[in-house]
């Protein structure tokens, strides 16, 4: 600060010869600013200290203040609402003088002492709960149960099963939700009355039941076979069963043991498992919905709604032409020969008929099988299989080739794009819902939950099979051969009053599992029939439509093919062991002599291959489009080609493997892989 006043003072009243000097001066002060170093402050360490014991005696006088307020706050809460601090709690008795020599008084300290140990190593002793409080508690875990089992579990079956089943996860979600309610509440009922530790016990087997339940489905189920009508032989799946068992126990006693240990804390567990179980599962639900409403409505938006397939027209037939397709499925040649050589009588009424015993199928199993005999659309090599599903309908010419010939066309299957095939199918109808018998269906779903849920051990005691469940549909055609039977013993066949042309598509149950239908083809329980017998039933049954074609003398001008969709099916993991060969038997329109010439047999290779264009000249079209037609097929040497269906455990998933067949289809030697597969999940 001095050189800077000395400075200003020579800048104003220097003389002249002093200028030089007050610049240079100037000049140097200049740069000495810009290279001076940077100040720092400094504070005294008192100051420091008495500022930090203010701050401090400001937030211990505030605690002061707050600590009184609280304690004061929480007495006159607890005397309000009567509370007891102390309750439940050990207390170390009161201090005394002990007086000699004081044995006695130590003894019992020691005691008191022991007990308190004991008290504290076992924990808070559980208060006894009222009704209301046991009514709640038995609500959640009861829920829990009923909803896991009866509810969930077949919501999630049923919508992960929209291609086998007749009816969708809308169709029964008000159902089943009404009767988990219902069966909630009558186990709360009966849980709530119960008391004391009999309550504990029951609300904590309830909940390790349901646990389990839950555990089952995540973890065991990996090897569960579809519900196709196949029984369920725990021999086969005996680790997976004994596992399963000791799972179940484990769980359950460890459950039992910890309530009988520590109650309080085990009533805290299964109640918090079964809320927050519930709250996944409910989440999980929702998810499902949204995804069902979505395909619902892309489907809605594709067909005005959903479609149902009807029973419409099938036992109508035309006046002036028709082709009726039967469809038994799994019908093996293999079976139909022991048929022949069990009773040859059987195939009486199959007069005018050519059964074709070197036959091939086309795709295994039914849910492929089937879209090819409506489309007559094989696999490409190198495609995908999601291209393929949809490029077969998309791409098919064989139904607009029918039609174009004036005939009324129906389809009946549970293995069909009904959306796909609405614009053909005189029987297929659009429709809001689909209409289910609650009451016929619900003990059916209550099955399918216990099925999947349930442990291997006790799985055959609720056996199903998806057929059942479809019978309850009371607008869809479902594959009932006994009923079909039965209905065209009483009704019939009738000329259609829409059409003079007729092709009808009629998929049957056949001679696959289960064996409900005796050779006579009346509906039996499963211990009084065989593969067998109801191959011969089936049999009975086309053999009486055909006599109704006779009664009604439209038989000569008729075409019948007689087929199934795939030969015997098993779930193969390795190339095949055994040829699955569909039966074909094929009577085409003729006259009245040809007609009534009996059943013969034929050894030419063909099969599905040359369905469509035997289809189609049936119908009066080209078939040179589609290749030859079974009868212009001749014997000798040919390459036929079949995709199997392979499963791969190991990796989880599946693929077809391409087959060619040249010569006798029976024998397993003339089929031979050719390297080309199609991989899909």
């Amino acid at each position: 600060m001095r050189v800077e006043r000395v400075a200003k003072t020579h800048i104003h009243s220097a003389r002249p010869e002093r200028a030089d000097f007050a610049w240079a001066l100037l000049g140097a002060l200049a740069c000495s600013a810009l290279a001076c170093r940077a100040a720092y402050a400094y504070v005294d360490p008192s100051v420091v200290t008495y500022t930090i014991q203010a701050v401090a005696g400001v937030a211990v006088a505030l605690g002061a203040v707050l600590g009184v307020v609280v304690r004061r706050s929480r007495r006159f809460i607890f005397k309000v609402f009567h509370i007891d601090e102390n309750a439940n709690k050990a207390k170390d008795p009161q201090v005394h003088r002990m007086e000699a020599p004081g044995a006695n008084a130590r003894a019992k300290a020691d005691e008191e002492a022991r007990e308190l140990a004991r008290a504290l190593a076992e924990g808070r002793p559980a208060k006894r709960l009222g009704w209301p409080t046991r009514f709640l508690r038995a609500l959640l875990a009861s829920a829990f149960l009923i909803f896991t089992l009866l509810v969930f579990c077949p919501l999630e079956v049923v919508a992960a099963s929209s291609g086998s089943l007749l009816f969708g996860f809308f169709d029964i979600t008000s159902l089943v939700v009404l009767m988990g309610v219902v069966l909630t509440l009558a186990l709360v009922f009966a849980i709530s009355f119960v008391r004391g530790r009999a309550f504990d016990v029951v609300l904590t087997l309830v909940v390790a039941i349901g646990i389990c339940g839950y555990v089952q489905a995540l973890f065991m189920n990996a090897s569960l076979p579809d519900a196709d009508g196949q029984h369920l032989d725990l021999a086969k799946h005996l680790d997976i069963t004994i596992v399963s068992t000791l799972v179940w126990a484990a769980i359950i006693c460890a459950f039992l043991v910890f309530n009988a240990k520590r109650t309080a804390p085990s009533r805290a567990l299964v109640l918090s498992l079964s809320a927050a179980l519930l709250v996944v599962q409910g989440v999980s639900m929702v998810g499902i919905a949204q995804e069902e409403q979505a395909e619902l409505d892309a489907e809605v938006a594709s067909a005005g709604g959903t479609v149902a397939m009807t029973t419409y027209g099938i036992n109508e037939v035309g006046r002036e032409a028709n082709v009726v397709v039967f469809v038994l499925d799994m019908f093996d040649t293999r079976v139909l020969d022991e048929a022949m050589a069990d009773d040859p009588s059987i195939f009486d009424d199959y007069t005018g008929f050519t059964w074709y015993r070197n036959s091939t199928g086309s795709l295994i199993p039914t849910a492929h099988a089937i879209p090819y005999l409506i489309t007559g659309v094989m696999p490409e090599h190198g495609e995908s299989y999601e291209d393929y599903s949809t490029r077969r309908y998309e791409e098919s010419t064989l139904l607009d080739d029918i039609q174009s010939q004036g005939f009324e066309m129906t389809f009946y299957s549970d293995s069909l794009n009904e959306v796909a095939l609405e614009p053909y199918g005189e029987n297929l109808v659009p429709v809001e819902a689909h209409r289910v018998d609650g009451e016929a269906l619900w003990p059916l779903l209550a099955k399918v939950g216990l099925y999947r849920d349930g442990p291997w051990i006790l799985k055959p005691l609720f056996w199903f099979y998806t057929n059942q469940l479809n019978k309850t549909t009371a607008d869809n055609y479902v594959m009932d051969d006994a009923g079909y039977l039965a209905t065209l013993r009483e009704e019939g066949l009738s000329f259609s009053k829409n059409a003079s042309k007729a092709y009808r598509f009629i998929h049957l149950h056949g001679d696959h599992w289960p064996y409900v239908m005796s050779k006579e083809g009346e509906l039996v329980s499963e211990d009084e029939s065989s593969q067998l017998e109801q191959a011969e039933g089936s049999i009975l049954m086309v053999g009486e439509y055909l006599q109704e074609l006779k009664r009604l003398g439209i038989y000569d001008q008729t075409t019948v093919i007689v087929t199934s969709d795939h030969g015997e099916w098993y779930i193969a993991e390795a190339p095949l062991e055994r040829p699955s060969t569909p039966i074909l038997l094929v009577k085409p329109a003729e006259t009245p002599e040809e007609a009534a010439e009996p059943l013969e047999i034929s050894e030419a290779p063909t099969g599905h291959v040359d369905l469509p264009a035997t289809i189609i000249d049936a119908v009066g079209g080209d078939s040179t489009a589609y290749g030859t037609t079974v009868q212009e097929v001749e014997e000798g040497p040919r390459d036929r080609y079949y995709w199997m269906t392979t499963y791969y455990p190991e990796g989880d998933y599946h693929s077809w493997d391409e087959y060619v067949i040249n010569g006798d289809s029976q024998d397993i030697g003339n089929w031979h892989l050719t390297g080309e597969e199609i991989v899909y999940k």
